[in-house]
């Protein structure tokens, strides 16, 4: 996972969107204090760090900002029925790692986790950092994941060429959608290192040096982030700035490097969580991303681009107070964020009960919760359940309706850990 804004706000919609021919509406459904699951000398850490969804659950990662030489519990934990206001949390896995802001990074792939933990950590010790393999059912490692590695089971920046330091991971579809990786970003390196997703095992790195001048000349190396198009271009944050470098092939880059694409050098370059995440929608392009400018008033909103390659331009904010319902939360307070997207039931067109079909048991949902409020059964949202709520379960009876979902965790970064939320929005496209 810059400049001037053009945007607005359909408070009636709850949405936030821009103009033009081709359109998305980010509908805010749900915000959930996240405090209680990352307390200080939780087993998962004390700040939530990101998040990865299945289609049904959601995985948030922890990290540590106790300032200890010690090491100090992070890890996962899952959200059951993410999208159901009866979602429930449950402590998936816990392990000791590198704290002072050591952050965490999680992928989901195919029924398995990919967790990065003490990244940003130097000392090439498993007891402090690296990048791990888990089933996503059971929390368990898989041990013979890199079993060739200097430390089987377990990614250290050792791994990566010899990096000091790993900085995060991502999945990388590869080259036209093919041989999809792990992607991991190590600070100081000019790479994308690639591990097969399966065994662990090394793939070619993609060398891409980063180009602010998008020349060869005035490169930096000060990786943070890294997401990719669906065809496999890769967008990077490094340092303070957005680059650029379009995939040629598996392990290729145009000109072998990655160009400036969103100049943002007046931000601090050292710090942590800034990040970037790609979204195709309908056939245009978005980039949702984070900015710390390490002055107040900070920048206490997700930010989003349209375009595509290398051009690209301010779309919309967000800023957690659109509205849910007739509720209004507060706003996002905090300037750390982490975001991810993904399909899921759509109670909104009547899969009241979130199992990916409208059927009965939606119809008896809403007729038993008939002139109540909330919930799944107020299908439209307007804060009571009645006639249009089982005329939408009604018109679409037999379908399996799915949504596209926006997930952002935002967390303070400090010791207390307690300004941890997850917001939910729903993705909707639109047109003139």
């Amino acid at each position: 996972m810059k400049r001037r804004w053009a945007f607005c706000v359909s408070a009636a919609l709850a949405a936030v969107w821009s103009a033009g021919w081709s359109q998305i509406s980010f509908v805010h459904v749900a915000t959930v204090d996240l405090s209680p699951y990352f307390p200080n000398g939780g087993q998962q850490g004390n700040s939530v760090s990101d998040v990865a969804f299945d289609g049904t659950n959601l995985y948030l990662a922890g990290f540590s900002t106790v300032f200890d030489p010690a090491t100090q519990p992070v890890g996962v934990v899952r959200v059951e029925n993410a999208l159901s206001p009866n979602r429930a949390f449950t402590p998936l896995i816990s392990l000791m790692q590198a704290s002072q802001s050591r952050v965490s990074y999680v992928v989901y792939r195919d029924g398995y986790l990919y967790l990065g933990t003490g990244l940003g950590d130097g000392s090439n010790s498993a007891s402090n950092t690296g990048i791990r393999q888990y089933d996503a059912a059971t929390g368990t490692q898989i041990t013979t994941w890199n079993s060739g590695g200097s430390t089987p089971g377990v990614v250290l920046p050792s791994d990566l060429s010899n990096s000091s330091r790993a900085e995060c991971i991502e999945l990388d579809p590869g080259y036209q959608g093919s041989n999809p990786s792990l992607a991991v970003l190590a600070r100081g390196r000019g790479f994308i290192f690639r591990r097969n997703l399966v065994d662990g095992s090394a793939l070619a790195n993609i060398l891409s040096p980063p180009s602010r001048d998008c020349q060869g000349g005035a490169t930096t190396t000060g990786m943070r982030d890294i997401t990719f198009s669906p065809e496999g271009d890769a967008y990077l944050r490094v340092d303070n700035s957005v680059f650029y470098a379009q995939r040629t092939a598996d392990n290729t880059v145009d000109s072998n490097r990655a160009c400036r694409i969103l100049d943002f050098e007046s931000d601090n370059a050292f710090q942590v969580l800034i990040n970037i995440h790609y979204l195709r929608v309908g056939g245009s392009n978005y980039l949702i991303l984070n900015r710390r400018t390490g002055a107040d008033p900070r920048i206490n909103k997700v930010l989003i681009y349209t375009g595509g390659g290398a051009s690209w331009t301010p779309y919309a904010e967000l800023n957690g107070d659109e509205p849910i319902g007739s509720d209004t939360p507060a706003p996002f307070g905090t300037d750390i964020f982490n975001f991810t997207t993904g399909y899921g039931p759509d109670p909104s067109k009547g899969d009241v009960n979130l199992d990916g079909l409208v059927d009965d048991a939606d119809l008896l949902g809403v007729l038993f919760a008939f002139g109540g409020s909330g919930g799944t059964e107020d299908v439209n949202g307007d804060g009571v359940v009645d006639d249009a709520d089982l005329l939408t379960v009604l018109f679409n009876f037999g379908s399996n309706p799915q949504a596209l979902y926006l997930f952002v965790v935002s967390s303070q970064l400090t010791q207390s850990g307690t300004n941890d939320r997850l917001d939910i929005y729903r993705v909707e496209p639109s047109s003139d």
